[in-house]
Formats: structure tokens, C-alpha cells, sequence
């Protein structure tokens, strides 16, 4: 448990959810109803409240585990029985219910009762703070200890149940007279607060609970939450409403196995009286909530014959709202995958639009709401034309399903960027617009990807169904750029740069491709860098035939990179540079496929995107390891460039201070960091601009084709991040800069006058910052403890010169001396006007001359001087000594 106070958080208190292989618990909502202080966890079959009171001297975050509504056993099933056939489904026999309240040890309803055998421990240091509710003392809400082993009756009336279940699972479906059969051990996947003290949870089965919390005092009566002190409370399962959602497609769980999507979506509308559910079924559904008392199964009785009684409980009663054929809103609506030949979304989170001002005054209530899907997409459901209008359903956000590792710029169109994460799709987004282009799968999973450095023509022979096209209007063109994709477990897919049309799929590489490089005219090639500690080199105009593998790295191939041509009367030539896992560089010519053991200083190249080299040996901080920069990338600006009319490589401008080569470079490291630098970056700590907003590792970063923007991927967070350049492009001017001034310090005795250092004027600290700084207001409480503090000051400043004034008062006192006989007045009274006058000078001068001096130093220089002893004469015989 968290709380926020004065803009940070802190830890108030923490605990063990439930023992078992995390993840365990699946998430947690805090009561939002006033004055609550609680809130409940739930995951892996299981659901526990959590309220905080005081144990002894010290609060505590308490937690109680939720129990079923018949008491045979709780929700926490993570202890299986040995003759429980559970397989998380949510499917439990009344047979086997019976066979495990047969092997009780304990009261039915007890953990140990459910689980067959006794629960461990919870860690100590874990759960200090978070303490269950059953560990806080003897009593609880039941004192009574039945007979360890379930009554005649209550065996009757569970056989009786067993042999009238039509289906053996019973998953929760209501019987022949429409009885309510709960059932233990399900997971709960999502969870909602619709009262102070009634929680409506889903379950993967896509069946609804609604659970009731009952909170008692010391005496064992109900109490209020909010008003009374509570120091017990349960909460049980009291409604269970089968077939609200389809259960939905099967997905994959951490530790391996399966299990249905569910409802994993809840919410309620600002009016209080309607919830929005949404299914793995791609079904979102309303829901109305009434006040009411529900007939439930009570615990069986330990004592004689008879039927469980049946026990009315208050809670909330939930309807379906809309007919059967509604699709479109405005109570259930039908959402379709906006992806061709796709199951529907599973939604995984659904918020409704709060009320405003006006809304709250007029009671409106607003219909608009979003939801997030396992397809990492961002729906909504708009009104614009009123709640009598159909509303307008769209994606807002598209989302990448995995991993994103790798992203890559347009090298013509600033505005065009593509994506690839660890799945089977292709991205292509529009950076000025901020939207998806378009979208389409690749038929392997990505890892790396890269446009093609200049256009690639038609050809008959090796790309007979491709039909190049202009991005803008569509008109057919005779060359297009193409867009290659590597797999994570190897081959390369090649695509249209704008219409996604696959084209060639290369088999070559049998594992991980982690970077692709395309090479300009007029002789284009590809290279593939992979973790086959090799690099494959494919002619693109050929349809990219083989040319050679080149073998020599120690380690798994990273990075890539193309020289400018090598000879200006041989444009074709050009140098491959290449960096492993193992910080190696090496040098290759790409055609044959033999290493380059020259020095390759001088070499210019088309791009540099290598962690290793010279160029950039300064972005290592000191203390990093060799994994820490994930990518880099070198800005066009300041760089030559190989024209392929003229077949000259075209000298950059010295915009840079008339630095030949000078730009610009950026770089992604495993703190989810942006940095940017200087480039060539050959010093050590050198200086750098860093930017955030990753919540995972930057795993690659690109500049656009005109140093505009930069693109980067992060990774785990599965996003993609664009920030804007200033001072970065060649036809932009450079940002005016201004240093800030030169502090105004003296030199003086600091820390009461112990030592001597730099003193700073006041104001002087800040006049370097910005005016966003300067110009900030601090809090009220801020301002009033600043007051506080100088009016102390003040004080203990009057004070330090009133004790001044007195010891000065004393000094001179003692400078005057005894005073003076009549015989001797003239004399003495003389001298005692020419000491005063003196005395009276000294002061003055040291007011003057020792202002910074501490009042020690003046106080010990104010003594009198005591008149040196006068030496008696030696003697000159022992005997005058004795």
C-alpha cells in the first residue's frame, strides 16, 4: 500500500497476497467510496480485502481472504487436494466438494478445512505491516469449533446435489428450481467496488460474482465502515450470474498453462446505477444495479437431520440491459477486429468519461467511454451527435501485440516511419499525423527491420506482381523503395515500402536477424547481421541473390553499417563494418566476403549505427558494461553524401564551428534513456542532452531523413516514442544560447568560522535557472515555514549583537580601570581620557576592518594584555638560591 503526499509516494505498508509461482495476484482496486480506507486484491483463485487497523500500537494493512457462500471452502485454493480434480477452470465436481469436506481437519470454511492439509506460514518480514486477519488473536466471527468432520446432513445433502448435477463440472449453472451453485478454486480476473461494501468480480468462465463485505466491531455486531471502528470483517460470494460474457479464445499463462479470457474489464458509470463489463468476447455489455436482498445457501448444519438453511443477504441485484439483436450501442455493443482475418478483441480495461461541472449540476450523465484490448489497441465509443444517434465506435490507439525491438525511418519521406515487434506484423505510421498508414502480417515473427536506401526498379523477371505506387496519390511509379523485415528465428520477408505487398521471403539466416542494412546505387545490396556469427550480404537488383556470408565474428552480429564508395571512378566498391556481442569491429568486402585488416580511419559512411569505433567512444559512461547502449545513430546533418547522378560524393557544409564531419549523434541504453551528442564523441564523460519517457529498455532509436525528429522503441513498454529537433537540420537556424552569469561569491570564514571558502551573494544561486524556475510559486505551507524561519533568524541576529554589545560595554569597563584618588587626578584622569579615546578608536577601527570575524576571534582579541613578569636576577652562589 502507497500514499501520496506533497507530490512523492511512500511506502506505508506491504504483504503477502497469496503463496504461490507469481504472478499470483493479478491486480488490486481501492474502495473509491468516502471515507473508506480499504481496498481488495485478487488473482489466482482467490480474493482478499484489506482494511487498515491498529494492532497493538502501530496500524497495520490487514487482509482477509474471501470465502465462499456455503462455507465448504474458501476461494484460496492454491493448496490443492489430493483428490481434487480442479484444473483452474473454475470446474469442480459436487463429488468431489463432498470427498474434500470429508478430509477436514477443521471447521468447514477454514483454510485448512479447504485445503486439505495445513497452509504455510507467510514470512514475518514480509507481511510485518500486512497482517491476515485470523493471525490478530483467537476470536474470530465464528467462535463455535464444530466437529472436525461434516454432519450426516450436510453429506446427505451434498450426495443428493452430487447425483442431481445433470453435468459433472458445475461451473456455477443455477439448478432445476433455479438455486445458485457456487462453485471454489476459480481464478478472479477483474474487480469492481458498485457499493461501500459490495464488490462485483469476473471470472474466466465470463460468469459475474457479486460479493458482500460484512464489517463487525469488537462486541461481533455489524458496524459502519466508515463511522464506527471495524475490527473484523469477511467477504463472501453471494450472486453468481452465469453466461454474462463467452468465455472467449484460450490464453497463455506464465507458468505454461492455459485458460480462458473472461471479463476482464469492469467499471461503473458516474450515475451509480449502471456498470459496463467487457468480455474476451469482444461483447461490451451494461449492466443495472438495484438495492436489494439475495436468498443464499447458508452453512449446513453440524447437528441432526435437515436441509442447509437459506440466508437473505443484502446486496445488489444486476439485469442485462438491451434486447437480444443489439450491436451498436447504446447498451450492448459487438466490437470486430479493425485487423482482416482476426478473432475479436479481448478487452482488458474499459473507463467511462467522468462528469464535469455542468454535467453535475444538470445530472447528465456521459455516455462516452474507451477500452483497451489484448492487441495493445485503444477503443472508443463516442456520442458526437447525441444519445438518440448511433454513436461513432473507433480505434484510437493501434498497439504493438509484444516486444518492440526495432524501428525504421523513411530515407526520402520525413513524415514515413515502420515498426516491428516479436509478432507476426508490420507497422507504417505517419509521424506529422500521428496515425497508422497501414498494417499488415509478415508471416514471422520480427526482430529487425529497414527500408531500402534509394528506390528499387520493377523488374518482370524478379518481382513479376509488383506494381510500385506513390504514397500520396497512388499513381503508379517504376521504382519504389522496399521494406525488409528479420524474424527472430531467422529468414527475412521482404515488402512494398507502401502498400506492405509481401515480395521476396530469403531462408538463408536460421536465427535471430538483429539488424538489416540497405546500401545506395548503383549496385544496392543488402546485408543481414544475425546470430549465426555471421553476416549475409544479398544483391537487391538481382532479386536478392546470395552474394556471400561473412565469417569472423566471436560473438552473435549486432550492428551494421555502408561506406560511401571507396573509389569515385568505381561507385560499386563500398566497405562493410560490422560489431558483434563481443565488442568486436571488423571490416568486410561485401561482394567476395573477405575481412579488411586495413585501417579504415578515413573511411567515410552512408550511415553509423555501430556501438563500437571511434566516432563514438565517448558515449560509454564510466561503469557501464558493453550491453548498456542498445543503439545509436548518426544525424545526416554535417555528413557527405554519394550522389548518383553525378557519381561524386557531395562534401557536407562546415556549419559546425568549419569542423570537417561534425554533427550530431543519439543513442538508446537499457535505462530507457534517450541521449544525444556531439559527433564525432571522442572524449571521455562527454557532454550530452538526455531525454526520457520509456518505461522499459530503449532498445533502438533513428533519426528521419532530415534530422527532424527521432524515432525511438522501447522495448517491454511495446511503444513508440517521436521527439522533435531544434538546431539539428541543416536549413534550421541554430537556438540563440545564453549563458548563465557568473556567480558573485566572496572569499570568508563559513560553518561559524571552523574553515574559509566561497561565500555566494544572495540570489546569486538562482540566476542561472530558468524562468520557469524563477517564476514558480511555492505552496502555501512552503511560504508560511520560510517566514517562520527568517523571523527566527531575525531573533537570534538581535540577540547575537545585543550579547555583542554588552561584552563591548564590558571590556571597556575593564580597559578603565579602578577609579582614580584626588592626589593623583590630573595625572590619572588624563590618562584615563587618552585610554578611553584609544579604546573608542580600536572599536571603531575593528567595526570597520573585522565585520566577517566570528565574535570569538573579536572577544579574545578585546582581552587586556597581561604585562610580562619581570625575571629575577640569576643568583650567583647556591647558597643566595637557598
Amino acid at each position: 500500500a502507497w500514499r501520496h503526499g506533497d507530490g512523492t509516494y511512500e511506502l506505508v505498508g506491504e504483504g503477502q497476497g497469496i503463496n504461490g509461482l507469481p504472478p499470483m495476484v493479478y491486480g488490486a482496486v481501492w474502495n473509491p467510496f468516502p471515507g473508506m480506507e480499504e481496498f481488495v486484491t485478487y488473482g489466482a483463485k482467490h480474493i482478499k480485502v484489506w482494511r487498515k487497523v491498529k494492532v497493538g500500537a502501530e496500524l497495520r494493512w490487514v487482509g482477509e481472504m474471501g470465502l465462499r457462500n456455503d462455507g465448504l471452502r474458501v476461494a484460496d485454493c492454491s493448496q490443492r487436494n489430493p483428490g481434487d480434480p480442479n484444473t483452474g477452470e473454475g470446474k469442480i465436481s459436487a463429488a468431489a466438494a463432498l470427498a474434500a469436506a470429508s478430509k477436514t481437519s477443521s471447521r468447514p470454511g477454514s483454510a485448512a478445512g479447504a485445503a486439505g492439509v495445513s497452509s504455510p506460514k507467510p514470512n514475518p518480514a514480509l507481511s510485518k505491516s500486512m497482517t491476515p486477519l485470523s493471525k490478530l488473536g483467537p476470536a474470530s466471527a465464528n467462535s463455535s469449533r464444530p466437529p472436525s468432520r461434516p454432519s450426516s446432513a450436510a453429506r446427505r445433502s451434498l450426495a443428493a446435489a452430487a447425483a442431481a448435477a445433470a453435468k459433472p463440472p458445475g461451473v456455477g449453472e443455477s439448478g432445476s428450481k433455479g438455486a445458485q451453485v457456487t462453485v471454489g478454486g476459480e481464478n478472479i480476473v477483474s474487480a469492481v467496488y458498485v457499493r461501500r461494501d459490495v464488490i462485483v468480480t469476473g471470472f474466466p468462465s465470463g460468469a459475474l460474482g457479486v460479493w458482500t463485505v460484512s464489517h463487525r466491531g469488537d462486541d461481533g455486531a455489524r458496524c459502519h465502515p466508515v463511522h464506527d471502528a471495524v475490527t473484523r470483517w469477511t467477504v463472501s460470494m453471494a450472486q453468481r450470474i452465469v453466461g454474462a460474457h463467452e468465455p472467449g479464445p484460450r490464453v497463455n499463462l506464465n507458468d505454461g498453462t492455459t485458460t480462458y479470457g473472461g471479463i476482464r474489464a469492469m467499471t461503473m458509470r458516474a450515475d451509480g446505477a449502471t456498470m459496463l463489463t467487457g468480455g474476451a468476447d469482444g461483447w461490451v455489455h451494461t449492466w443495472e444495479l438495484a438495492d436489494g436482498t439475495i436468498a443464499v445457501v447458508g452453512r449446513p448444519k453440524t447437528d441432526g437431520p435437515g436441509k442447509p438453511p437459506v440466508e437473505r443477504r443484502r446486496a445488489v441485484l444486476l439485469r442485462k440491459l438491451g434486447s437480444s439483436g443489439e450491436t451498436a450501442g447504446p447498451n450492448s455493443f459487438k466490437i470486430s477486429s479493425p485487423y482482416q482475418n482476426e478473432p475479436p478483441p479481448a478487452f482488458r480495461a474499459i473507463d467511462c468519461r467522468p462528469q464535469d461541472s455542468s454535467q453535475r449540476r444538470a445530472r447528465e450523465v456521459p455516455y462516452e467511454f474507451v477500452m483497451g484490448t489484448n492487441k495493445c489497441d485503444v477503443w472508443e465509443v463516442e456520442y458526437k451527435r447525441g444519445i438518440d444517434r448511433p454513436p461513432t465506435i473507433g480505434v484510437q490507439v493501434y498497439g504493438h501485440t509484444a516486444d518492440l525491438y526495432a524501428v525504421a525511418s523513411h530515407p526520402t519521406d520525413p513524415d514515413v516511419f515502420a515498426s516491428c515487434a516479436e509478432a507476426d506484423r508490420v507497422f507504417l505510421w505517419n509521424a506529422n499525423e500521428r496515425t497508422l498508414a497501414r498494417t499488415a502480417p509478415v508471416g514471422l515473427v520480427g526482430r529487425s527491420i529497414c527500408f531500402s536506401a534509394t528506390p528499387v526498379p520493377k523488374s518482370q523477371t524478379y518481382f513479376p506482381d509488383w506494381r510500385p505506387v506513390n504514397r500520396k496519390d497512388g499513381t503508379a511509379r517504376d521504382a519504389g523503395h522496399h521494406l525488409a523485415v528479420g524474424g527472430k528465428f531467422g529468414k527475412i520477408a521482404i515488402l512494398d515500402g507502401v502498400t506492405l505487398q509481401p515480395l521476396v521471403k530469403l531462408k538463408d539466416v536460421g536465427s535471430a536477424v538483429d539488424d538489416l542494412k540497405y546500401c545506395g546505387g548503383p549496385r544496392a545490396m543488402l546485408a543481414a547481421a544475425s546470430h549465426d556469427i555471421c553476416v549475409d550480404v544479398y544483391d537487391v537488383h538481382r532479386g536478392y541473390t546470395h552474394l556471400s556470408r561473412c565469417r569472423g565474428h566471436m560473438a552473435a552480429v549486432t550492428h551494421l553499417d555502408w561506406s560511401l564508395p571507396v573509389f569515385p571512378h568505381l561507385p560499386a566498391e563500398r566497405i562493410l563494418q560490422a560489431t558483434c556481442a563481443a565488442c568486436e569491429l571488423l571490416y568486410w568486402e561485401p561482394v567476395s566476403g573477405e575481412q579488411v585488416l586495413e585501417n579504415q580511419r578515413d573511411a567515410r559512411w552512408e550511415s553509423w549505427t555501430c556501438a563500437q569505433g571511434f566516432p563514438v567512444m565517448g558515449i560509454w559512461e564510466d561503469g557501464s558494461d558493453r550491453t548498456d547502449v542498445n543503439a545509436v545513430d548518426r544525424a545526416k546533418s554535417g555528413q557527405a553524401t554519394f550522389d548518383e547522378k553525378t557519381k561524386e560524393i557531395v562534401q557536407a557544409d562546415e556549419r559546425a564551428g568549419g569542423l570537417d564531419r561534425a554533427g550530431y549523434v543519439v543513442t538508446a541504453d537499457d535505462f530507457g534513456k534517450v541521449k544525444l551528442f556531439n559527433y564525432p564523441c571522442v572524449f571521455n564523460d562527454a557532454p550530452y542532452r538526455e531525454y526520457k519517457g520509456h518505461a522499459s529498455h530503449a532498445m533502438c532509436v533513428r533519426f528521419a531523413c532530415d534530422d527532424g525528429r527521432v524515432f525511438t522503441a522501447g522495448g517491454r513498454d511495446r511503444a513508440v516514442l517521436q521527439f522533435v529537433t531544434r538546431g539539428v537540420r541543416c536549413d534550421e537556424a541554430r537556438p540563440a544560447y545564453a549563458p548563465p552569469p557568473e556567480p558573485k561569491r566572496t572569499w570568508g570564514p563559513i560553518d561559524g568560522g571552523k574553515a574559509y571558502g566561497w561565500i555566494e551573494e544572495k540570489g546569486a544561486s538562482g540566476a542561472g535557472l530558468g524562468g520557469e524556475r524563477r517564476n514558480r510559486r511555492a505552496p502555501p505551507d512552503a511560504i508560511a515555514g520560510a517566514a517562520a524561519a527568517e523571523e527566527a533568524l531575525r531573533l537570534k541576529r538581535e540577540a547575537e549583537e545585543a550579547k555583542r554589545l554588552k561584552e563591548e560595554k564590558r571590556l571597556a569597563d575593564l580597559a578603565l580601570g579602578p577609579k582614580p584618588s584626588n592626589a593623583n587626578y590630573g595625572q590619572t584622569s588624563a590618562g584615563a581620557t587618552g585610554t578611553v579615546a584609544g579604546l573608542s578608536a580600536g572599536i571603531a577601527e575593528r567595526d570597520v576592518a573585522d565585520v566577517d570575524k566570528p565574535l570569538t576571534a573579536m572577544a579574545a582579541q578585546q582581552q587586556p594584555k597581561q604585562q610580562p613578569k619581570q625575571q629575577q636576577p640569576k643568583p650567583r652562589y647556591p647558597e643566595q638560591a637557598r
